[in-house]
């Protein structure tokens, strides 16, 4: 019984976070256009990176115990399933770091420039790569684990 529960809540932080990360793509895509984060802009991603962090962590957390279970219980099922776990927990711990990195380092470089010289157009081409690059990563992850875990 608890496991289902588990895994479906898995399920339900898996989906706020693919979902969070679009929204966050999405907005990253406007301020490439406009080279310039607006506050409401400022207030929506940063709750959104909070929803996609909080989401990671909590993904992080149950792979950690779903690994525990499937190690203490190593007699009843397969080494497969157990490579399977340790990989997907592997994704989560890189998620989990790319998330935190993208929240609270690359997003406030872009904020300092940005109140800085009041637009980002001289460091907004170098930083913003950055951020893009790590936003299509934290994107894959998010639908690596998604795909993974519906074809359980």
């Amino acid at each position: 019984m608890s496991l289902i529960f588990l895994y479906i809540v898995h399920h339900i932080v898996l989906c706020l976070g693919l979902a969070s990360s679009i929204v966050i793509d999405i907005f990253i895509i406007m301020v490439e256009k406009t080279k310039r984060i607006r506050g409401i802009e400022k207030n929506i991603m940063e709750r959104v990176m909070s929803y996609s962090f909080i989401s990671s962590l909590f993904i992080f957390f149950l792979q950690l115990m779903y690994l525990a279970y499937i190690y203490f219980s190593l007699d009843e099922f397969s080494t497969k399933i157990y490579l399977f776990t340790s990989i997907t927990f592997l994704l989560s711990a890189v998620l989990l770091f790319c998330t935190a990195t993208q929240k609270y380092y690359q997003f406030k470089i872009l904020e300092r420039n940005q109140e800085k010289y009041n637009h980002l157009s001289d460091s907004f081409i170098h930083h913003h790569r950055e951020f893009k690059q790590t936003s299509v990563i934290i994107l894959i992850l998010w639908l690596a684990l998604y795909i993974a875990f519906i074809l359980i």
